[in-house]
């Protein structure tokens, strides 16, 4: 089983996929929205990964995560067909307060997302892809636990 992490550059969620050890593959996203995009395209096509997982910060919440369904296009809004319902209850049996959410932002996070799922669908890929949300650093009171309860968590995927 191939599990992708992304994150992007300098965040709470490069710091975060950076516990995790080598079972999963890393990508760190450039801070550019054509070049992340491009940065993902090239690990898909090489590497095939079954799974998706994207990382990124929300400065809103503070020792929970969002598990977001869609992401948003000026055209359309595109769903997951990744099985959140069960991460989430997986997330919530590893003492992880979750919360599932219909917004992915409107930047960074919503564009690589939104690439990505489009991406896959058009063609016609076989990897499932999902987005969470974590706190900045600053909105973690333990960050070593968070991170230990979200790899054992994420291990159930595997």
């Amino acid at each position: 089983m191939k599990i992708l992490l992304t994150a992007f550059k300098d965040t709470s969620s490069e710091k975060l996929i950076n516990c995790f050890d080598d079972r999963f593959f890393k990508l760190i996203l450039q801070n550019n929205k054509l070049k992340s995009e491009h940065q993902l395209k090239q690990f898909i096509d090489k590497e095939k990964p079954n799974y998706v997982i994207s990382l990124g910060q929300r400065p809103v919440i503070k020792n929970k995560i969002h598990i977001e369904t869609c992401a948003k296009s000026e055209e359309r809004i595109i769903y997951t067909d990744f099985d959140y319902d069960t991460l989430l209850r997986i997330f919530k049996d590893n003492g992880i307060e979750v919360k599932l959410s219909n917004n992915a932002g409107t930047s960074f996070c919503n564009n690589i997302y939104c690439f990505g799922l489009s991406y896959i669908q058009n063609k016609k890929i076989d990897t499932k892809m999902l987005f969470v949300h974590i706190p900045f650093e600053k909105n973690i009171s333990d960050f070593k636990c968070f991170a230990d309860k979200m790899i054992n968590a994420l291990e159930y995927i595997n």
